[in-house]
């Protein structure tokens, strides 16, 4: 067998993502359905954590876009 682009380079490395994404498929279908309850508080506390992660990502926007259009913060 001769080597050539296909089966030397192509094909391993097409069956090593197929793997991988297999091996990712199995591990989100194991743990699809959460096995603790969270508490109403815990719910609350993770929406505050979200939200403050938001304005995180939004205030290092608004930071990046005032220093590219020339001002400073």
């Amino acid at each position: 067998m001769a080597f050539t682009l296909q089966n030397g380079i192509i094909e391993p490395v097409k069956s090593t993502f197929a793997n991988g994404v297999a091996a990712i498929r199995a591990i989100n279908k194991k743990y699809e359905h959460p096995r603790i309850t969270m508490s109403p508080a815990v719910k609350g506390a993770l929406l505050l954590l979200r939200l403050y992660l938001l304005f995180l990502v939004l205030l290092l926007a608004y930071k990046f876009y005032t220093i590219i259009a020339g001002g400073s913060l």
